[in-house]
């Protein structure tokens, strides 16, 4: 139980504190509100890895044949990984690094870090080359579902040249290309490529959390400050009461103490005893 100060000079302070709580929460809520005037930033923050190669010069030549190979590679991993229609044929076509971290019997029981699409192509040769080193290929491969509602997806992949076969090394998602709308095509992924409107930015022009997600905020800031503002008016209004009852009675000296602050009746009926 919260009990205030026995002195009134200390509940007035106390109260003055209160509202000046209360006033600095107020205006924190109403700073919160306001909206913002500077625009999201659309540029890359730091290195958002493979998908941001797109300009770089390839270290090395891609020849007819590896290209060929790898075209073999992902039109039997896309179907077996993606689609999960093979998990084992999957774990054999795949890299050292996809398979870190888990094992074949993880895969069967469908958990892989193969991201799950289903395309409508039965073929994955347009690929888009990324970098090409001594033995490894960073891609780009744009798939299409076959929900429409789905949306296409941008993928973004690795292979790696071990044992004389190309083995998927990387792949997962940079962007997904939403269905269009009245403002046309709606594309969230990374900077690289130039998506604006995506639903990880927000709006210039407006609050951070919007007017319904500050209100909790502010409710609870409210409350916290609120409540000793409450019991201070409280102390107040009870010693003004205290005070009027006071005058009203004609009482000007305090209320005698308790009989056992000057010791039992027999203490007081003794007298002092001389040295």
């Amino acid at each position: 139980m919260i009990r205030l100060p026995a002195s009134p000079r200390a509940r007035r302070r106390l109260l003055r504190v209160a509202a000046g709580l209360a006033v600095l929460a107020l205006g924190l809520g109403l700073v919160l509100l306001m909206p913002g005037t500077k625009p999201s930033n659309p540029e890359p923050s730091g290195n958002e890895g493979p998908a941001q190669l797109a300009a770089a010069t390839p270290t090395a030549h891609l020849t007819a044949a590896d290209r060929r190979a790898i075209d073999e590679t992902l039109d039997r991993f896309v179907p077996a990984g993606m689609e999960q229609r093979d998990p084992a044929a999957a774990w054999a076509l795949a890299g050292p690094e996809m398979k870190s971290g888990s094992t074949l019997a993880d895969w069967r029981a469908g958990s892989s870090p193969i991201p799950y699409y289903l395309p409508t192509e039965t073929t994955f040769h347009d690929w888009q080359t990324i970098d090409v080193g001594p033995r490894y290929v960073i891609f780009n491969l744009l798939l299409h579902p076959r929900n429409r509602s789905v949306g296409s997806y941008v993928f973004s992949g690795q292979v790696v040249k071990r044992g004389g076969r190309w083995l998927v090394n990387r792949l997962y998602t940079i962007a997904i290309m939403k269905p269009p709308t009245r403002s046309g095509l709606h594309e969230v992924g990374p900077a690289d490529f130039a998506a604006p409107g995506g639903s990880a930015q927000s709006p210039p022009g407006k609050p951070l959390l919007g007017r319904i997600g500050i209100i909790p905020v502010v409710s609870i800031l409210a409350l916290i400050f609120l409540i000793p503002l409450g019991l201070g008016a409280v102390a107040l209004l009870r010693a003004r009461r205290w005070r009027r009852i006071v005058r009203a009675n004609g009482r000007t000296a305090l209320p005698p103490l308790p009989s056992r602050s000057f010791g039992t009746t027999e203490e007081r009926r003794e007298p002092a005893r001389k040295p």
